[in-house]
């Protein structure tokens, strides 16, 4: 949205005090490179069912992956299910996140109006079976780290084996 002044003041107070018509849109998180190939658009605004990575994490090592939980354009703020901490009391309060710091991997698609707006912004002529299908979609993502080959009991049996083992050298 342009500004109509350059004082900061000014756009900071239009900033907090837009209609929820507008905090909506300004709710835009960049989409993955993959995503931004396959449909021809950069940013779109977040929704429930997303699955997202946090860019600007406190610590570099913590990266945070998840869906997103709830948006709230109330307070431009987005919770993110890995992004939780359990409180003293056994509560688990999940952090918000701006809409700015994350990265969208996965778009939901259930929502004809999303469907639209891709095809309205995107640089390409997309089809409807191009919005039918996400890049990363839940089944593809179970089949690539479940192999058939893999055999879970012999891992852990061996995991077992030097666990013991250490404990045994103490």
């Amino acid at each position: 949205m342009k500004t109509k002044t350059i004082k900061p003041g000014k756009q900071r107070k239009r900033y907090f005090n837009r209609p929820l018509h507008q905090r909506k849109k300004g709710m835009t998180a960049r989409l993955s490179k993959e995503l931004q190939e396959k449909y021809g658009v950069k940013r779109i605004p977040v929704v429930r069912g997303d699955k997202v990575v946090v860019v600007k994490a406190i610590r570099e090592e913590d990266e945070i992956k998840g869906k997103v939980i709830r948006c709230l354009p109330q307070k431009y703020a987005i919770h993110i299910e890995g992004h939780s901490k359990e409180k003293a009391d056994g509560t688990i309060k999940s952090f918000p996140v701006k809409p700015s710091n994350i990265i969208i991997t996965s778009l939901n698609l259930k929502d004809k109006k999303r469907k639209e707006l891709l095809k309205r912004r995107s640089v390409k002529d997309l089809t409807d079976e191009d919005l039918e299908e996400s890049i990363f979609d839940e089944e593809t993502e179970v089949e690539e780290t479940l192999d058939e080959d893999y055999d879970f009991e012999e891992d852990f049996e061996e995991d077992f084996e030097e666990d013991s083992t250490e404990e045994e050298n103490e």
